[in-house]
């Protein structure tokens, strides 16, 4: 008995199938315009403008929660599909082959850019708000410099109370050497974005080694520093993973603009020096 689609396969199947419908659609339009002897080109490269300038608004709806404009997650449905059929249309427009002018490279760099990016997007947004729900505490990300602080004082307090309860520096020269550079700064954002965790799980393999050479006081001290030592990694992969799905908009966003800077001068062009739709 074949297995039950998940909601999940179920999207992805409508989405391919949406997808191919509208190549099919594209394609058997391009082939009209270009037996009825029209500017395939131009009515190619208008359609692609269009659709680049409705995804673009997709942003200027997230900045106007207020108005009746569907659902936030209508529009990101509408972003996704419009994004897959731009790059039909892009296709279409340059004949399937890379164009050879100088500027017409520069317009096909930055929409390629652009695409790509939007698909990084993509799979940010499919994939990291489960791993950061599920790896630890949610945290703010505003919040997470001040905590990332406060979790240093207490490290340091625990390590003095170390000094002052055991009469030993041994845990103190191990937080100078080992521990200190860790709770300085964010660490490991690349570990953390390919959910590698080798730089912690070598630290707490120091912490084991030292616990052979400490009583049970010192013992119970270096389980708290591990406590804390968790905490920090998960403030690191919550800033790692939620600046992420943040910043990627200061790339992709730009290069929008960009892009729709350049195609409405090439639109221009071709209308007014090379006879428009004539």
């Amino acid at each position: 008995m074949a297995a039950t689609l998940t909601t999940s396969h179920r999207r992805i199947l409508l989405r391919t199938g949406l997808l191919a419908l509208a190549g099919v659609g594209a394609w058997t339009w391009q082939r009209h315009l270009a037996t009825s002897l029209h500017h395939t080109a131009i009515a190619t490269g208008l359609a692609l403008f269009l659709t680049c300038l409705a995804l673009a608004l997709f942003n200027a709806r997230k900045k106007l929660p207020f108005l009746p404009l569907l659902r936030a997650a209508t529009w990101t449905q509408f972003h996704i599909y419009f994004g897959w059929f731009s790059i039909l249309l892009f296709l279409l427009h340059i004949g399937f082959r890379w164009p050879d002018g100088p500027f017409e490279v520069l317009l096909a760099s930055v929409f390629s850019l652009v695409a790509l990016s939007g698909v990084v997007g993509l799979f940010l947004s499919r994939t990291l708000p489960s791993r950061l729900t599920h790896h630890g505490e949610n945290v703010i990300y505003e919040r997470i410099p001040a905590l990332r602080a406060k979790l240093q004082r207490d490290v340091e307090a625990i390590v003095l109370k170390s000094v002052e309860e055991t009469k030993s520096c041994t845990i103190a020269d191990f937080y100078a050497a080992q521990l200190k550079r860790y709770f300085d700064r964010p660490r490991n954002f690349f570990h953390y974005l390919t959910r590698g965790q080798a730089p912690l799980k070598g630290i707490l393999g120091e912490i084991r080694l030292l616990e052979r050479y400490t009583n049970e006081r010192e013992h119970a001290i270096l389980a708290e520093l591990t406590e804390c030592l968790h905490a920090k990694e998960n403030l690191d992969f919550q800033l790692a993973g939620q600046g992420l799905l943040k910043y990627w908009l200061f790339v992709h966003i730009p290069l929008t603009a960009s892009l729709l800077l350049l195609g409405a001068f090439h639109g221009l062009y071709v209308f007014y020096f090379a006879g428009g739709l004539r």
